[in-house]
């Protein structure tokens, strides 16, 4: 039998968050369905498994990353699609966040082992899982430098990242550490950027256009971490939106006094609006409900007023013994987009 895949693994820690959660009233109406996303593009590769995606404003270039192969596709603005980033190359496992720095012309990658991998056979209880940072040139897919953490016994996992005006990377980090790691641009060094006991498995996160606040998903709802004081808030929802347990947020994107937020299982992309002091959600709007190409959407981009995001990334599609569901019973992964009118 295969090692289960990180996926599974996940929802067996959230199972009785999940399950309470069910049963517990909200003030936000139920809606079955709500389209309003285009597809952009779709990938020819039906296995790959995709977990992000980022997008190279100079070029106009989108990549992403699959957790099934651990490789990069790149899409140039004629739709030319490549494979930028060779399957496990330079020793990647499980490609999950991905930032394009275009400024500096780096392509950063959140890599993690698990059991979407092909060929994966580490257990987590007796080897530990491993998980880096690997800076790439985003012209040439060349490796610059990886960050590794790799301790037998332990399991760790980079899941998202974020880059500040300046270069500096802050990262996400969940399993038996919960945290937020970073790599400053000067001192070019993976390290401990806060461990605040808050934050439960913390997912997606995003940055204010001040540079001053990171905005994290997590189990638990959303939190605010300043960056200069480290100091790490929970935003307040006294409207009580979906935005926890079985409704927590995978990708999360600032925009404009907003956060744009990918809901998995819910398959719900939705737009909170903070107040002027970024600590409360004072309303919600539904973006997307249940498109029909919608199967674990995950994470995505946003061009302008244009959001971007992976409709499909089917991991789901294991069958009992961890082998995955032949050709004929996957889809083409898609991308979809929506506008976000102010």
């Amino acid at each position: 039998m295969n090692t289960p895949n990180f996926f599974e693994m996940k929802n067996f820690y959230f199972l009785l968050l999940c399950f309470a959660s069910c049963f517990l009233s909200t003030s936000q109406e139920q809606i079955n369905q709500n389209n309003t996303s285009f597809i952009a593009f779709t990938i020819p590769e039906k296995d790959l498994l995709p977990e992000s995606m980022a997008h190279d404003f100079k070029t106009k270039s989108f990549f992403v990353g699959s957790t099934r192969k651990g490789k990069i596709i790149k899409i140039d603005k004629y739709g030319q699609q490549t494979e930028f980033i060779k399957p496990k190359q330079d020793g990647l496992w499980m490609v999950i966040g991905i930032q394009a720095d275009t400024d500096n012309r780096w392509l950063w990658v959140c890599s993690s082992g698990g059991g979407n991998l092909v060929d994966y056979k580490l257990k987590d209880d007796v080897d530990g899982r491993p998980a880096g940072i690997f800076k790439f040139d985003l012209d040439t897919g060349k490796l610059i430098k990886k960050y590794i953490l790799e301790t037998k016994g332990k399991v760790h996992f980079f899941n998202d990242l974020i880059l500040d005006t300046d270069g500096n990377v802050y990262i996400t980090h969940m399993f038996q550490e919960h945290s937020i790691y970073t790599i400053q641009k000067e001192k070019d060094e993976l390290e401990i950027f806060l461990k605040p006991e808050s934050l439960k498995y913390p997912n997606g996160i995003s940055i204010s256009n001040d540079d001053r606040f990171l905005f994290v998903a997590h189990s638990e709802g959303l939190s605010r971490i300043e960056i200069a004081t480290k100091i790490c808030t929970a935003i307040k929802n006294p409207n009580q939106f979906k935005i926890s347990y079985r409704e927590s947020i995978d990708g999360i994107y600032y925009y404009k006094n907003s956060l744009i937020c990918v809901q998995p299982d819910i398959k719900t992309v939705q737009q909170l609006t903070l107040n002027n002091q970024l600590d409360t959600v004072i309303n919600s709007k539904l973006l997307e409900v249940n498109h029909p190409m919608m199967n674990n959407p995950t994470t995505g981009v946003l061009i302008d007023d244009e959001f971007y995001y992976i409709a499909n990334a089917q991991f789901g599609s294991f069958d009992d013994d961890g082998n995955l569901f032949p050709m004929d019973k996957l889809y083409e992964p898609t991308i979809l987009k929506t506008k976000i009118n102010e």
